[in-house]
């Protein structure tokens, strides 16, 4: 076969490279360690994974014409996932090279419990070691505990490696059900990456005797090399739900072969064992009679209405952009990563960074309180629109980072979603906001956004600030609450079987609901109590 050069330039760095006819050029830069952020798994259509043909670039895809200004275009930008090498090339990087250090939320709220771990009959081990794992789409967070003592001996986090097929779990089923090879590659990523984290927690790791894991219905199906074509396609039905145990010989993970690996149960369809460990640590640190909205907003977002005679579950179809994917200037929660806005009282905006870095684009809770900024300082009306003041780009953040009306407009779909979805739960019921006690924050992405942000966005119901509960890491924390005691089994099982799933977006009201909630305003100040403009406070 006929071989090319393609030599690529990053930044201060160059190397050529000799390739077969017809390599995909995306392909080629993750094979040689440049991972270019692509949330959409190379499809297209985020336009993120952008290069610069230093040499005669070809002729623009529909999807680059879509994506890409064209001036743009005219200057030689594509996209990377969209073009193989039929010749000899040279490229520069012009998108963001991701997982330079990802901003995880690790932790989650830790429990004591009376000792009684699960460890398999017939292991003789002095100090028996137990991990508790939380696999996310965006994360993966192992935590290690002696079952003798019941104390944690350390926690490692790291980004999930399966991101190459994309950030949101749509795009990584697609994979999956599209090739056999992709889904034995996504379960072995997974794997591996667990892997490494427990050689970097501990040089025994065959004295792990008992692994507890919980993630959402893609992330466990791959894992467990399951099929999920019906979990893609309409109903949408999860083939299993039920709690799963392996023996270690046969999970693949670095552990006593006769340990046991537990596998927490599902709800149904997008709601997974996460959210069934949510629900075992809300049952630890709420009133039993309490009332409450669990949210999840992480890549995936799901809502559990929990009432003392009742528990109903939804996902809201949100898409990725709440993880700063399908943004001009997205991204994920890395450094430099735009988290908030404030006005500063003296005609000027103020960005807030992750780690303080210089600004290098915006992710989802960044999206949020921007636009929540921009709107009280009245540079975006009520239904979403820059006035007449702002540029036809967008707002300029940074020399090189802005929100354009693009942005703008994601955000509302994903916020008509959510807002949605826990107003449908709530009147299905026949209860308003005014009925809960709690509203109850799990997941990364929540955990970052302000209350009055969330709430005057309709993201978030009105309710009283100290009604406000964070988990953190609420599926880590109902792993090791399983891990120090083996009776929490039957209970997060008990939590999942009696939780019915709600399968809200197929409804022909949703779509009525959904419209009705796009505004960038919450529709409860919408209706006639708004502040005058000028009056935002």
């Amino acid at each position: 076969m006929k071989t090319f050069k393609l030599t690529i330039r990053e930044k201060n760095k160059k190397k050529t490279l000799s390739l077969d006819k017809g390599t995909l050029i995306s392909k080629v830069l993750q094979d040689h360690g440049i991972s270019l952020d692509t949330p959409c798994g190379g499809y297209g259509s985020c336009g993120k994974c952008r290069i610069r043909y230093l040499s005669s670039p070809p002729e623009s895809t529909p999807a680059e014409k879509k994506n890409i200004p064209q001036e743009s275009l005219d200057h030689g930008i594509r996209l990377a996932c969209q073009h193989h090498v039929t010749e000899d090339l040279k490229i520069k990087i012009e998108g963001i090279v991701t997982q330079k250090g990802l901003h995880i939320l690790s932790d989650g709220i830790e429990l004591e419990s009376e000792l009684n771990p699960d460890i398999p009959g017939g292991i003789f081990i002095k100090n028996p070691l137990g991990l508790a794992v939380d696999i996310g789409t965006t994360t993966l967070v192992v935590t290690l505990h002696n079952l003798k003592s019941g104390k944690r001996l350390g926690i490692r986090s790291r980004s999930n490696p399966q991101s190459k097929y994309g950030t949101d779990i749509i795009s990584r089923a697609n994979a999956a059900t599209e090739s056999a090879e992709d889904a034995k590659t996504l379960q072995e990523l997974i794997i591996k990456a667990i892997n490494h984290l427990i050689r970097d927690l501990t040089k025994h790791p065959k004295d792990i005797v008992h692994v507890v894991m919980a993630g959402n219905t893609v992330m466990t199906h791959i894992l467990l090399g399951l099929s999920i074509d019906s979990l893609v396609t309409a109903p949408y039905i999860a083939p299993v739900t039920d709690l799963q145990i392996l023996e270690g010989a046969d999970s693949g993970l670095a552990m006593h072969p006769r340990g046991k690996v537990t596998v927490l149960p599902g709800i149904g369809s997008f709601i997974g064992g996460d959210i069934a460990a949510d629900l075992l640590v809300c049952r630890e640190i709420l009133p039993q009679n309490a009332t409450y909205l669990l949210m999840d907003l992480g890549t995936n977002c799901e809502i559990v209405l929990k009432t003392p005679e009742f528990s109903v579950a939804s996902s809201a179809p949100a898409g990725p952009v709440m993880e700063g994917a399908g943004i001009t200037c997205g991204m994920q929660a890395e450094p430099g990563a735009v988290s908030d806005l404030f006005f500063n009282g003296k005609g000027r905006f103020q960005a807030v960074t992750i780690d303080n870095q210089a600004v290098s684009g915006i992710c989802g809770s960044g999206l949020i309180h921007s636009i929540h900024t921009l709107w009280k300082q009245m540079l975006i009306t009520d239904d979403g629109r820059f006035v007449e003041k702002i540029p036809r780009k967008g707002f300029r953040i940074d020399r090189h980072v802005y929100l354009s009306p693009q942005d703008i407009r994601a955000y509302q779909m994903a916020k008509g979603a959510i807002a949605a979805t826990r107003k449908m739960l709530l009147q299905d019921a026949g209860l308003s906001p005014q009925d809960l006690d709690f509203l109850v924050l799990a997941g990364g992405f929540g955990h970052y956004i302000r209350p009055d942000a969330g709430m005057e966005t309709g993201i978030f119901p009105s309710l009283p600030e100290d009604a406000f509960k964070y988990l953190g890491n609420g599926s880590l924390a109902g792993c090791e609450l399983i891990l120090k005691n083996k009776d929490y089994v039957f209970v997060v099982q008990q939590l999942a079987e009696e939780t019915n799933h709600s399968e809200l977006a197929g409804r022909p009201d949703f779509q009525e609901i959904y419209v009705m909630n796009m505004g960038v305003t919450r529709d409860e100040v919408q209706g006639g109590n708004l502040p005058q403009r000028g009056q935002r406070r």
